[in-house]
């Protein structure tokens, strides 16, 4: 409540901004209603009407405008805006991202012409001058969660207002925009019961802005206001490792989100000091003239509404440097071509209407009195004889001067039939519309002449195509804006690629495309696209044209694969359904001709001719199984012979080997043998020596002892001597 109070404030300054925006465009409003009842109700004003009541003059009119307006209208059905998404300068974003953000802004706007939403707004730039498109947000629906970017016409162009000091075609650049939306006043106390407009006036003047007033069936009318203002803000933004520029509160909700997810490694690093900056936000206000009924801050960057122009031209007022903005239908500067139309058809008319439709003149004394040649004259429609009198039927000497003469019509003036047959060629130069006389020389009707007349369309027209465009660009970065701060969490979206074929994309999932670029961070381009229709049309005439002068081509285009090829360029009524039918058809035509094979077979299954045939061709069958029988039985004996051989050779090469071996063995047992002895001889001599050797010694310590203890007697012999 504290916040709607404090937006109450700014009532007075909001109320400011309406008055001047309408009264600052009321010149084009007014110029919007009198050029679309012109063209598409009627071509003649009640002070026009009211005139030519006056004089008794006829009140037709000839509507010629139009049909042009209806055939730029049929040529711009059949185009496709081409939408290009490019990340900003310095800005990585993933290529995939653009991918999905692309395919859903044509989702977007393929959904919006499925209501027409293109063709309203080029019929209104066209017979109006300008018109308004509106993006906004809502849950899918009433029992969903998820939000969904909408594109749509505002009901009535005219009730919509916008900055007068915008200077950019779509007026996006400007500080407020805002809608109208008329309520009755019993509709607005069931929906506001709170709310106390005791004090509008209801005024039935309108000349100037009102926010209430009564209509023609006396109804009180209260008028509500859905005013959008931006608001600047400073916020701090960081650079991050990975080259993104992101706000600090941003930072902080994805780290919050990395944490929560485990994704701590992927935590991008602030890199230098941060700076601060100023950016702008949508604010608003749902009001009437006593009250500000709603306040929101919302999450858009851009203005919601989008100025859609036609083609329109600043003008300087009196002697100042004061601008304004005129805007202009395409059949501005037509009207008086129009009006001599029905001006020199309504004289023919009149002319037509005070013929005089009597078609003798006959003196009196010259009428007959029999009631056949009376009947002739009264009755001119019946082939007869008009008989008259020559002479006076009272005085038969006296003759009467030219007793009968045709009545003569003046004729309509030249000038008139000259001005009705010169308008037509004089709205044409005016409109500059010459496309569709393009193919009509020497009686070409077909070919390249009609295909470029339908590509190039009317050159006249194009700056109002350059203004939806402008527009459509515009819408498309309020698109882009929207999507990362409304298509949040695990999504999955629907996409259109450039072919038209419509599927579904998850996002913000692992592997999947994360919506989480920042504001202003892509741009969205939208050019003239190629004429579909006219480029099948054209692939067609080329296929056409090589079928004719290549055999081999027309062979191809022929068959199955190539008739595929041939329908895909079609642009014929139904065309989709014959797409769908040809791989049924082709289904159809081959178990035909697997069926037509098969019934062959059979009626030559029971031809006796192809019996016999089939049975000379399993004789000759048979016999040719016995000759390979045969020949595989004369081939294993050649190989059994051949293995006989080879172990026969085998075993008498075995036997000299073994005798060999056995030979061997033996001179190798001999001379064992003779080892064996002389190592036996060899050990006895050793004995034998060892023995000796032994007595040698023990004979050897023997004379030692001896000796010794012959020596200790004589010793002992010498003491005792002693």
């Amino acid at each position: 409540m504290a916040v709607l109070k404090q937006a109450s404030d700014q009532l007075d300054r909001i109320k400011k901004n309406v008055s001047t925006s309408y009264m600052y465009f009321k010149d084009n409003v007014t110029r919007y209603h009198e050029f679309r009842k012109y063209v598409f109700k009627e071509s003649i004003n009640q002070q026009q009407r009211a005139m030519l009541q006056q004089l008794q003059r006829p009140i037709i009119e000839f509507n010629i405008l139009e049909a042009y307006v209806s055939r730029l209208l049929g040529e711009f059905s059949k185009h496709e805006p081409s939408i290009e998404v490019s990340p900003a300068e310095g800005v990585p974003v993933d290529e995939k991202v653009l991918e999905l953000v692309e395919g859903h802004i044509r989702h977007i706007m393929y959904e919006s012409n499925k209501n027409s939403f293109s063709y309203e707004i080029y019929k209104d730039l066209l017979s109006g001058g300008f018109s308004v498109a509106k993006v906004w947000t809502d849950y899918a629906s009433p029992m969903s969660f998820n939000q969904q970017i909408y594109l749509g016409r505002v009901f009535d162009p005219t009730i919509c207002g916008f900055d007068p000091m915008a200077r950019a075609s779509h007026k996006g650049d400007g500080s407020y925009s805002f809608e109208l939306y008329p309520m009755l006043e019993e509709d607005f106390h069931k929906e506001y019961p709170d709310v106390q407009i005791s004090g509008l006036g209801f005024a039935r003047d309108l000349e100037g802005f009102n926010w209430s007033y009564k209509d023609v069936q006396n109804q009180k009318i209260v008028i509500l206001a859905d005013y959008y203002e931006k608001k600047k803000k400073k916020v701090k933004i960081w650079k991050l490792a990975n080259g993104r520029v992101i706000t600090d509160k941003r930072y902080e909700q994805l780290a919050a989100y990395w944490i929560e997810q485990q994704f701590i490694e992927q935590m991008p690093v602030k890199v230098g000091e941060p700076r601060w900056t100023e950016l702008e936000t949508v604010c608003r206000y749902k009001l009437v003239e006593s009250t500000i009924l709603e306040y929101e801050e919302t999450d858009y960057t851009y203005l919601p509404h989008v100025f859609i122009d036609g083609n329109s031209i600043l003008l300087t007022q009196g002697t100042s440097n004061c601008t304004y903005q005129m805007t202009r239908p395409y059949i501005y500067h037509a009207k008086g071509a129009q009006d001599l139309k029905n001006f020199a058809g309504m004289c023919t008319a009149n002319y037509m209407e005070n013929m005089i439709q009597h078609k003798f003149i006959i003196m009196k004394e010259a009428i007959p009195q029999e009631k056949d040649y009376l009947e002739a004259l009264n009755d001119v429609q019946r082939a007869n004889t008009i008989v008259v009198n020559a002479f006076s039927e009272n005085n038969p000497d006296k003759q009467i001067p030219t007793p009968i003469r045709e009545v003569v019509n003046n004729p309509l003036p030249p000038e008139v039939t000259a001005a009705f047959q010169m308008s037509d060629p004089t709205t044409q130069t005016i409109l500059g519309s010459y496309a569709s006389n393009v193919g009509k020389n020497d009686n070409d009707l077909s070919g390249k002449a009609v295909i470029e007349s339908s590509s190039v369309g009317n050159a006249a027209a194009m700056p109002y195509v350059v203004g939806y465009l402008q527009g459509l660009t515009q819408i498309g970065n309020i698109i882009v804006d929207l999507m990362p701060k409304y298509i949040v969490g695990s999504r999955r979206i629907p996409v259109v690629d450039m072919h038209g074929e419509k599927n579904y994309r998850d996002v913000n999932k692992e592997g999947q495309p994360y919506l989480d670029y920042e504001e202003r961070a892509i741009h969205c381009q939208i050019e003239a696209g190629v004429n579909f229709q006219v480029q099948k049309n054209a692939a067609l005439q080329s296929i056409v044209q090589l079928m004719q002068a290549s055999e081999q081509f027309a062979a191809f285009m022929n068959s199955e694969q190539g008739l595929k090829i041939l329908v895909d360029n079609l642009t014929i009524y139904s065309a989709d359904q014959l797409k769908e039918a040809v791989p049924q058809w082709i289904q159809q035509q081959q178990q035909a001709q697997q069926q037509q094979a098969q019934m062959a077979q059979q009626q030559m299954q029971n031809d006796p001719a192809f019996i016999r045939a089939q049975a000379e061709m399993m004789k000759v069958q048979q016999q040719k199984e016995q000759d390979q029988v045969e020949n595989q039985l004369e081939i294993a004996k050649i190989s059994i012979d051949k293995q006989l051989a080879d172990a026969k050779l085998i075993e008498s090469e075995a036997k000299v080997s073994q005798a060999q071996i056995d030979s061997a063995v033996r001179l190798e047992e001999s001379q064992t043998s003779i080892e064996v002895h002389s190592l036996e001889a060899a050990t006895k001599l050793a004995e034998i020596q060892s023995r000796h050797h032994e007595q040698a010694m023990n004979e050897h310590h023997a004379m030692l002892a001896t000796h010794k203890l012959k020596h200790e007697i004589s010793q002992a012999s010498k003491e005792k001597t002693e």
